[in-house]
Order: C-alpha cells, then structure tokens, then sequence
C-alpha cells in the first residue's frame, strides 16, 4: 500500500473547519450495506449513488459537493471491518480507497471548475496490519486472475 497509512492506536487525529474526517468503526461497519449507509451520511452523497463499489470509487473521486477540501478516513477495530462479507471484502475496500487516494494524489484533473480535495485514509492498529492487508489484496489479485483465465 502506498497511500493508505497505519498509525498507533493512540495516534492524534487533526480536526479543522476545512476537513471532514470520517470515523469507520469496524464493529460497526461489519457489511458493505452498513459501510455504504456511513459513507453517504456522513459524506452526503447524491441520491443517484449506487450503492456498490463501483459507484463508492466514482463518489469518492467527485465529492465536488463538499465545500471542504480535506476528507479524511480514520478506519479502527480493523480486525471486525466487513466481517460478514468474506475473507477479501477488505481486501477489496483496500484496494478500492488506495486507487481513490492514487486518483486525487496524481489524477489528470484539467478541468479549471474541478475542486481538488485531499483525500487520506489512516487505519489505527498495529503495523503488522500493513502485511496482513498486503497479503489479501495479493490473494484477491490471484483470485481474480484465476478466474479470468478461465
């Protein structure tokens, strides 16, 4: 992972009127239904979203409707994250939020309307969190080339 951060449980989040951060609690975000229902609260998202993850990346590379230009993802109990949904669900939401961090970091945004915002996602645990993470996104990565050599 190259963008998204570990940091110590204990780790001082930054607040400020420009920044929205929000708090994704694992034990409480346990099914892509209930992550999709944080994000779009606390995010506001259009009512057109989609609820998938397809239409979660397209979202997260907009939010042109904030007025903030700082949204960061402060993720915690990493371990409970999506745990009703498989064994590579994080894997997934890993490589979905590290692709939207690459997009707003080095995105061809040319358009002299767009609002760039800063995008960062830290997940408080231990940093053998990163190898774990690591290990999954390579497991899902050969699982889907598997199946599209099929």
């Amino acid at each position: 992972m190259k963008y998204i951060r570990i940091a110590s449980p204990d780790t001082e989040i930054k607040r400020g009127n420009n920044k929205i951060i929000v708090e994704i609690e694992g034990h409480e975000v346990n099914d892509f239904q209930s992550l999709n229902d944080l994000l779009s609260d606390k995010l506001n998202f259009p009512n057109y979203f989609g609820e998938n993850l397809d239409a979660l990346f397209d979202m997260l590379v907009d939010l042109q409707w904030l007025k903030q230009d700082s949204i960061e993802f402060v993720i915690s109990d990493f371990e409970n994250l999506l745990i009703d949904e498989g064994e590579l669900a994080k894997a997934e939401l890993m490589l979905l939020l590290e692709d939207v961090c690459l997009e707003w970091k080095e995105g061809d945004f040319n358009d002299d309307e767009w609002e760039m915002k800063k995008f960062r996602v830290i997940i408080l645990g231990d940093k053998s969190l990163e190898q774990e993470i690591d290990n999954s996104i390579e497991l899902l990565l050969k699982n889907f080339e598997e199946s599209e050599s099929e």
